[in-house]
């Protein structure tokens, strides 16, 4: 193929709207199963089915394309979350207190994707100011519905004697311990022993007396053949690139 059909077709795949989401779902699986360092643009393009320049075209650099990969995963979770809460009308405190607790576990192999992209990002953080900016911007997205689901609940008097700001911070630590648990040795842990673990130390948090209205565990699907799980092995945290002497 010559580079002005190359062009042609990545600017058709592009206006039709499918390009970029199709590059960042790609991102998503390929560093998800090989770890960003395992990972080349070319493999994401090709993956994707469009060419280099257009991969570059839309993220300038890999660690935007790192960040990139894990915003469109996170916002695709909170979608999941808000469609599972219309269709069963989940609204009181207690309800909601379930539902982000499942949000905050692998309960999907989608979940399982974003979790090992989490991994990905908190590994390089350390080296890099701008990931780590963005990693502080993340953590602050998932703890704002966790205050906010506390304050209303003091507010309806279903939670009482506790701080939303301190509950949502110690309810993001405890989910991410689990899911490193879950996603890592599974025969340790398993996924409804998680969730009640996580429901009795938050509720004890927020002092409610009552059992959390948990919806049915979904079909968590079957991956692709190709990003099936691999027997975890320990991970050995990167050290900070030393800065380049002037």
């Amino acid at each position: 193929m010559n580079e002005h059909a190359t062009k042609t077709d990545d600017a058709a795949a592009d206006t039709a709207g499918g390009a970029r989401e199709g590059i960042l779902q790609a991102a998503v699986e390929l560093i998800a199963r090989d770890g960003f360092d395992g990972v080349r643009i070319a493999d994401i393009a090709a993956r994707a089915g469009v060419s280099t320049a257009l991969v570059h075209y839309h993220f300038t650099g890999r660690e935007r394309l790192l960040t990139g990969a894990l915003a469109h995963s996170l916002t695709r979770a909170e979608a999941r979350l808000a469609g599972r809460a219309r269709q069963a009308d989940r609204e009181t405190p207690p309800q909601r207190l379930a539902d982000l607790i499942d949000f905050g576990l692998p309960l999907t192999h989608a979940d399982v994707l974003e979790c090992r992209l989490w991994a990905e990002l908190e590994i390089r953080s350390s080296g890099s100011p701008e990931l780590a900016a963005t990693l502080a911007e993340f953590r602050a997205r998932m703890l704002r519905p966790l205050a906010a689901l506390v304050e209303d609940g003091l507010r309806t008097g279903d939670f009482r004697d506790c701080d939303p700001s301190d509950v949502a911070t110690v309810a993001l630590a405890l989910l991410d311990g689990l899911t490193n648990r879950l996603i890592t040795d599974e025969s340790a842990l398993g996924l409804p022993d998680a969730r009640r673990l996580a429901a009795d130390m938050l509720t004890l948090a927020v002092h409610y007396d009552g059992d959390l209205p948990f919806q049915p565990l979904p079909d968590p699907g079957t991956p692709p053949p190709d990003l099936a799980p691999q027997r975890a092995t320990p991970r050995r945290r990167r050290a900070p690139r030393a800065s380049a002497k002037p």
